[in-house]
C-alpha cells in the first residue's frame, strides 16, 4: 500500500542526504622518523601552509618549494618548569587565529607534529604537570572543534603525528604493588580521538625507499572500500607511493591533473 504522507513535510526538520564526496583528503599520518609522512603532506597541491611544532623541516621542504607555494609558520613551543601558563595561552590563541585564516585561503593544511600541538592545548589549558584535578571533557570539545573545521571547507588537511612506547601497569613479582613496564610497541602519540576524527588513517613505515609503505586503517572516499586494511608498498609493488597516487586511489577517476 503506497504511503499516503508527503515526505517532504514529513522530515522537515532535517535535512536530506544528497551531496557528492568532496575531492580531498583530511588524513592522520604516524610513523618514526624517516618514514616519508612530511613528504606525502607536501606532494599535495598548493598553496600549501604547514604549521610546524619541531622544526623538523629542513631537508625535507625544499624538494618540493619550487614546484609549489608553500609558507612555513614556526611555533616555538618547548615546554620547560619555566614556561608559566599565559605563554602558553598566547602561543595558542595564535596558532587558533593562524589556522581560522590558513584554512580559508590555502588548498592543503599541515600540522607538524599534531602530537606537539595537543600539548600546547593541554598546557594552555591546565599549565604545568600538577595534581589538580582537569577538566578535560571541556579541552577536548575546544580541540575538536579545530579539528572539524578544515571539514566545512574545500581542503585538503593533514595531521603528522610521532611514535612513542607502550607501556601498561602491571604487579611488581614481590606483591608490594603496581609498575609501569613496556609492551615492546610502539603506538602513535597526540590527541586520542583523531583516529575517529578524521576521514583517512596512514601508518607511514620504512626508511628507504626500499622499504617505505603506507598501511592504511579507516578510509572513507569512493574508493575508501579498496584502500582500506590495505598496505601498499615495495612488496606489494609500489615504490615511496605518491600523495597524489594515493588519491586517485581514494578518488577512482580523478587523475593528475586534479591534485596538481
Amino acid at each position: 500500500m503506497a504511503s499516503t504522507f508527503k515526505t517532504s513535510n514529513l522530515f522537515s526538520r532535517y535535512t536530506k542526504a544528497d551531496g557528492e564526496a568532496r575531492q580531498r583528503l583530511i588524513w592522520r599520518g604516524y610513523g618514526e622518523p624517516g618514514s616519508r609522512k612530511t613528504s606525502f603532506g607536501l606532494e599535495a597541491p598548493g598553496p600549501i601552509v604547514v604549521f610546524s611544532f619541531d622544526k623538523g623541516l629542513e631537508g625535507v621542504v625544499e624538494r618540493y618549494q619550487n614546484d609549489k607555494d608553500i609558507y612555513v609558520k614556526e611555533y616555538d613551543w618547548s615546554p620547560t618548569e619555566d614556561l608559566d601558563q599565559a605563554t602558553a595561552i598566547d602561543l595558542r590563541d595564535e596558532f587558533c587565529a593562524d589556522f581560522e585564516h590558513a584554512i580559508q585561503h590555502a588548498r592543503t593544511v599541515l600540522i607538524d607534529k599534531e602530537n606537539d600541538l595537543w600539548e600546547l592545548f593541554r598546557y594552555a589549558e591546565f599549565g604545568a604537570p600538577n595534581d589538580a584535578p582537569r577538566n578535560y571533557p571541556q579541552l577536548n570539545q575546544r580541540y575538536r572543534k579545530y579539528m572539524n573545521m578544515p571539514k566545512a571547507v574545500d581542503i585538503n588537511f593533514g595531521l603528522i603525528q610521532g611514535m612513542k612506547d607502550e607501556w601498561k601497569t602491571i604487579q611488581k613479582k614481590d606483591g608490594s604493588g603496581e609498575k609501569g613496564a613496556s609492551t615492546g610497541k610502539r603506538i602513535s602519540q597526540g590527541f586520542g580521538e583523531l583516529e575517529g576524527l578524521v576521514h583517512l588513517n596512514l601508518h607511514h613505515t620504512g626508511q628507504s625507499i626500499r622499504s617505505w609503505a603506507i598501511e592504511v586503517g579507516k578510509a572513507r572516499g569512493p574508493g575508501g572500500q579498496d584502500v582500506a586494511e590495505k598496505r601498499f608498498g615495495p612488496e606489494e609493488g609500489f615504490a615511496a607511493m605518491t600523495f597524489t597516487e594515493f588519491s586517485m586511489l581514494v578518488f577512482p577517476g580523478s587523475t593528475e591533473e586534479d591534485w596538481a
